[in-house]
Formats: structure tokens, sequence, C-alpha cells
């Protein structure tokens, strides 16, 4: 999980990242999003919801996630908008 934690904490540090159950679906609706992080504790009726095939289950419930990314609130879920290409690349590679 370090690895991830690395790489979430760069891409909102760089670049543009909404979080929030509505955000995120709204983001994705509209084809703005690139890739989506979802805890391990979302709700499944959210994820069904979230339409993407970039879609992360991270290894973690939504505490960690929001701590890893320097978050001090539970993020059930986030979407990337933009970001360096090698960040997005390398959170894709954790999915497979």
């Amino acid at each position: 999980m370090v690895e991830i934690d690395s790489i979430l904490r760069n891409v909102i540090k760089k670049g543009k990242v909404v979080i929030g159950a509505k955000q995120v679906i709204k983001n994705v609706d509209s084809g703005l999003a690139k890739i989506v992080v979802a805890a391990s504790t979302c709700p499944p009726e959210l994820k069904n919801k979230i339409n993407i095939d970039d879609l992360i289950e991270y290894n973690g419930n939504g505490v960690e996630l929001g701590t890893a990314c320097g978050k001090p609130f539970s993020i059930a879920a986030l979407a990337v908008l933009e970001g360096d290409e090698s960040d997005i690349t390398a959170l894709r590679g954790l999915s497979s």
C-alpha cells in the first residue's frame, strides 16, 4: 500500500482530483475522470454508479484512503481529472 499512497499524494499535490461520491459520479459521467480510486469499504451501490473501466480498489478503508491522501477525513472514492501521466500509468498498473 505504500506505493499507492505515495502515488496518490503526488497526484493530489500536482494534479486535479475530486473527492466524494457526487463529484466522482458527475466527473465520470461527463467523461472528465481518467481514473477512480475507491476504498475497500466504498458502498457497492456507489461502485455500481461509477461507470469507468479504470476503477482501482484501494486496499484499505475510507479513513486509510483519506490519510493516504493527506486529508483528515474518510474518503469513499476519488477521481483523477488531471495529473502526471506517469502517475496515472502507475495507478493503472496497480489495478492489474
